[in-house]
């Protein structure tokens, strides 16, 4: 299926006629139509493109000003900048505006048929029936934070409820098979995505089982088996779990620059977003999900705290205020049973403190108890909070 692309260009025919051709040479894209950027809103408005592209010479500002107008006013629709030059700035502007993708002139040509099957992809997971399974990413902006012990044993959880696996896409230094004390004959660098039939079958059989309810495919072993996994080889993965297993659980590396952890936020029906009651958690929790509201709506973006601990009413609300997003889930800090349940390879045990905020959670994620844990009205937002430079190319 193709997407109409609507082009708005105010700059000369010249700078027209080349994007016009370059869009013209993908077979994925149809041209509707070329407009100036004061008839830009009209004419999405009549003509519903699924794609906008905008390029913002001969002035740049103005562009990004048209962009966040059109992003806010049309928040179903994708959008392309383009420059001439790849400028540092317009680039983390753009995506901080809820653009899909950058083109300068220098290499648009080669990046085009990457940022067109990004957007493909996109749409496609937005068109993917109800009825399949749920992909739920696990994230911290920080390190240390027990991520990846909220995946595993969150996974555990989510097992009563459906058939569950997790995608271990922390490709450097993943520890999923580790932390369930499983020893995987195949890992992500084994697949061979040159297979003429990568279906549920196949899938199936490159994953390790931990229990009847519970699967994983696990990350490579070595460092230098991570080159060849591609995202959309990950969001190919992701899309044959999605209809085959009712959970889905990816826990993702640090580095969102990672083009395979920005696909898999993509595509995810939710994100949770993990960190902790201390400053320095708290300011990367804010950026990040700073950046990720730009992009997701909020429903997709989940906070919870992990390793919460007893705090006065007074720190309790700064440490809410500072993060001025209402909170998902609060994790206790109960250090000795993730500990065992780590170190012997077991999901956290049903009676622990542990185990129940995880049940919890898991019921939650299932479709059951949707309260949040938002600031009180008497706690004002944190005000003059800079996002710094985020993305980058």
């Amino acid at each position: 299926m193709k997407l109409t692309t609507l082009l708005v260009c105010d700059a000369g025919l010249d700078k027209r006629q080349t994007i016009e051709d370059l869009i013209h040479s993908q077979p994925s894209l149809a041209l509707v139509s070329t407009v100036s950027g004061s008839m830009a809103r009209e004419q999405i408005g009549s003509l519903h493109p699924k794609l906008v592209w905008i390029e913002l010479s001969p002035a740049p500002v103005r562009g990004l000003s048209l962009l966040a107008e059109l992003r806010e006013t049309f928040p179903d629709v994708y959008f392309f900048v383009s420059y001439e030059v790849p400028d540092p700035e317009l680039i983390r502007t753009a995506y901080r505006l809820g653009a899909s993708d950058f083109l300068d002139a220098e290499r648009w040509r080669t990046d085009l048929p990457a940022a067109v099957q990004s957007i493909q992809l996109k749409h496609q997971s937005e068109s993917i029936s109800t009825a399949a399974g749920k992909v739920v990413a696990t994230f911290s902006p920080t390190g240390g934070i027990g991520a990846t012990t909220i995946c595993t044993n969150l996974a555990g959880y989510l097992g009563k409820y459906g058939e569950t696996c997790i995608v271990d896409l922390d490709l450097q230094f993943g520890m999923v098979a580790q932390y369930l004390n499983l020893e995987p004959s195949f890992s992500l660098s084994t697949i061979d995505f040159s297979h003429t039939n990568f279906d549920a079958t196949y899938l199936r059989n490159l994953m390790t089982r931990y229990d009847e309810k519970l699967s994983i495919l696990a990350a490579p072993p070595d460092l230098e088996d991570i080159g060849d996994i591609y995202a959309a080889q990950v969001q190919e993965i992701l899309y044959t779990a999605k209809q085959e297993f009712r959970f889905t659980l990816v826990d993702l590396p640090k580095n969102l620059l990672d083009e395979r952890a920005i696909a898999t936020l993509d595509l995810a029906d939710e994100v949770l977003v993990i960190t902790e009651y201390n400053w320095a958690a708290i300011v990367n929790a804010r950026k990040c999900l700073d950046t990720f509201k730009a992009h997701y709506n909020q429903e997709k973006l989940l906070l919870l705290i992990n390793r919460s601990e007893w705090q006065p009413q007074d720190v309790l609300s700064e440490c809410r205020a500072s993060l001025n997003y209402p909170i998902f889930h609060e994790v206790p800090n109960d250090v000795k049973t993730s500990k065992w349940a780590n170190n012997q390879g077991q999901i956290a045990p049903p009676q622990s403190a542990l185990g129940k905020s995880l049940d919890s959670l898991a019921r939650r994620l299932g479709g059951g108890e949707q309260l949040l844990i938002g600031t009180k009205d008497s706690e004002p937002a944190a005000k003059g909070f800079k996002l710094p430079a985020f993305f980058k190319r």
